[in-house]
């Protein structure tokens, strides 16, 4: 119809008995047809949906001496934080945050733009690239926030809080495709001191948003060193309760009204536009959690979002998207797999692990709110994956379908399924209508995590594929391969030679990985030079080889 328009005014405008002026109109006309035809009419057609994640990336700093750093991040001390130190803990925040696959990445315990400007460079190698780079560096505090985004930085600003040595929440508005959003991005005082350190962060914030007009788009986020229900954990706790019983995440923040969590009926229900919605209530009560402090599963990290982002103008949630990021390589014996220094964490830095936090992310759109479904439940739809992405996946229900994976293993009810050039993972009690050596197309819908291994516990529609070809290049016999790697966990061992000692396989130069027999009889001779053979790598709070029939070990 638009283009229908536009050609009858070119026809008129083509003809002489029409003066300049009705000509300039013509084009006028003409110009507005088209906005309205390329532009205004494909914004819900081209709606853009992207995810906002949210990671306390736990002290990353640079080799630079700044005289604000703690004493065990000071450069090339008796710590051991240096130059090789850094390019390893740079590897692995890069690693989790190309696997977190979001558009904007607010973090939290950066020191300095050099160290922000590092992780954008080591992610820039693996083909992550963010061309845009913010940190609140006004105040010499030793970490600080930051952003990565891949839209447009329109605006920065830093909110003050407290004295100097409280770090600043940084404000940023973005464009994504010509709407704002705005970002608070906040690390809150840790819980080592008592509430009224942090009402004065809830306090600035509640402030600035005061300023803000009605139904603007702005979302809160970061590490708030409080849970998502505070004003219910802390107020039996003498040392933190020093503001009798008030909270700055609930009370001040207005996320609680009359001691009721603001859930999505009252954020949309209310005409009292400051109640904001903390986004932990999309999530089971067992899942509401990021970090463990002091022995107790906390959810410090949190995205609240406001009620501009429940409409049909500018941004909106894409509701029940919220969750925390957990894939297996994130935990070690069981905990969360933080930044490791020896005793006890005090001594040295060891060069393994991540962050004491677990990342959380959520999605929003510029194309209209609508609930997922009356009932607040999330809704099912198949989607084909790759098996490398079932370590991205979090525990419990799930429904991915996966094709052409190969038995490669098999053992009563369990197996490993692989898929050519891809990863491997293992199905526990599941497995008994699957045939090794086969091929098969297949749903999963429950998915485990185990003392630290990632396993499937439920699979449906399984259907036969064929015979997988050159079923040996499936498994793993080079001896140069590190066992213990973290990519290679429930993979299985074709064929490889060594010796055994102490409950440990030595093999290639310098390698070994521990041993598991399900039955003590099958143990060899202390120092015995042995072979595996179809043998599974298994991750029970450690990597080892699992020896469940006597065949696998000669």
């Amino acid at each position: 119809m638009g283009l229908g328009c536009v050609f009858c005014v070119l026809i008129i405008c083509d003809t002489k008995k029409i003066t300049m002026k009705q000509k300039n109109l013509f084009i006028k006309i003409i110009i507005f047809i088209l906005y309205f035809f390329f532009f205004c009419r494909s914004g819900v057609a081209d709606a853009v949906t992207f995810k906002i994640a949210s990671y306390n990336v736990e002290n990353l700093f640079d080799v630079n001496r700044d005289f604000t750093e703690y004493p065990d991040y000071i450069p090339n001390s008796r710590f051991g934080w240096n130059r090789e130190m850094l390019n390893i803990k740079l590897d692995h925040i890069a690693a989790v945050l190309k696997d977190l696959d979001a558009d904007v990445v607010c973090m939290q315990e950066v020191e300095s733009k050099k160290a922000l400007t590092l992780l954008r460079e080591r992610l820039g190698r693996s083909g992550v690239i963010y061309p845009y780079a913010v940190i609140a560096d006004d105040r010499r505090t030793a970490v600080r926030c930051a952003i990565l985004s891949k839209f447009m930085v329109i605006s920065e600003q830093e909110i003050r809080v407290g004295d100097a040595m409280d770090r600043n929440i940084l404000k940023v508005t973005l464009n994504i495709s010509e709407n704002p959003l705005i970002i608070y991005v906040n690390h809150w005082k840790s819980k080592a001191g008592p509430e009224s350190r942090r009402i004065k962060y809830a306090r600035a914030l509640s402030a600035d948003i005061n300023r803000l007009g009605i139904n603007v788009d702005f979302i809160l986020i970061g590490d708030f060193n409080s849970d998502y229900n505070e004003f219910e954990t802390f107020k039996d706790v003498v040392r933190l309760n020093d503001t009798k019983g008030i909270t700055g995440i609930n009370h001040v923040l207005h996320t609680i009204t009359k001691n009721r969590i603001v859930d999505e009926s009252i954020l949309t229900g209310a005409r009292d536009r400051r109640y904001l919605y903390n986004l932990w209530l999309e999530l089971p009560v067992q899942r509401r959690w990021s970090m463990i402090f002091f022995g107790r599963k906390n959810s410090p990290d949190c995205i609240i979002v406001s009620p501009g982002l429940y409409d049909e103008k500018g941004i909106a949630y894409v509701d029940n998207s919220f969750d925390k990021f957990d894939p297996d390589y994130l935990f070690e014996n069981n905990r969360v797999f933080r930044w490791q220094r020896s005793k006890k964490g005090k001594g040295k830095h060891l060069g393994r692990g991540y962050s004491d936090h677990l990342p959380v992310f959520a999605k929003f759109t510029t194309a209209p709110f609508c609930f997922a479904s009356a009932g607040k439940s999330h809704q099912i739809t198949l989607k084909t994956v790759f098996i490398k992405d079932l370590y991205t996946s979090k525990s419990g229900p799930v429904h991915v379908r996966l094709d052409n994976c190969a038995v490669i293993y098999k053992h009563q009810g369990h197996a490993v399924i692989k898929q050519k050039n891809g990863r491997a993972i293992y199905i526990y009690k599941a497995a008994a209508p699957l045939l090794y050596g086969n091929l098969y197309n297949l749903t999963v819908t429950q998915m485990n995590r185990h003392f630290g291994n990632m396993e499937i516990i439920s699979i449906k529609d399984a259907k036969p594929a064929g015979a997988a070809d050159d079923l040996g290049s499936y498994y793993i016999s080079d001896p140069a391969a590190n066992l213990t790697d973290s990519s290679l966990r429930n993979e299985v061992i074709g064929r490889l030679k060594g010796i055994y000692k102490n409950g440990w396989f030595h093999y290639g130069k310098g390698r070994k990985i521990k041993f598991y027999f399900q039955d003590d009889s099958m143990l060899p001779d202390n120092n015995a030079e042995i072979e595996i053979f179809h043998a599974r790598i298994g991750y029970h709070r450690h990597p080892e080889v699992v020896i469940e029939k006597k065949e696998q070990i000669r």
